[in-house]
């Protein structure tokens, strides 16, 4: 798996691409937690292969440490249906998904959350498709 960053006035765009693994995600997930603490994130997983779900553990580990700290604001774009399956079903609060990043950099906004696709809710117990 390769992950381009790109800083768009603040907000920092995470796109993967290739098939994520175990070791990948992991790398990801330790590399993510030292830069991006407290910054506004977009996860791209446009370009990302969906592998199975020990390889998006790691991937879902992320996303809950983000979601616990103070002040870190994450989205994520462009989700294939086996990924939304997974994130439908995990324990983590709040994952919001939007068509593209252009819609994801809006929601950043005040009222921008609007345009969300979906937003799974705490546990992964109900999605809303808006």
């Amino acid at each position: 798996m390769d992950a381009k960053v790109e800083n768009r006035d603040g907000i920092f765009v995470v796109s993967l691409s290739g098939q994520m693994d175990f070791e990948s995600a992991d790398s990801l997930k330790v590399q993510c937690l030292e830069k991006f603490i407290e910054k506004k994130i977009i996860f791209n997983l446009r370009e990302l292969s969906f592998v199975g779900s020990s390889g998006i553990t790691p991937f879902l580990e992320l996303l809950s440490e983000l979601s616990k700290s103070n002040g870190s604001c994450f989205k994520i774009c462009a989700v294939g249906s086996e990924f939304m399956r997974l994130f439908e079903s995990s324990p983590v609060d709040g994952i919001e998904i939007y068509r593209d990043i252009t819609d994801a950099e809006r929601a950043f906004t005040v009222n921008g959350e609007n345009q969300a696709l979906a937003r799974i809710k705490p546990f992964g117990l109900k999605l809303t498709i808006e």
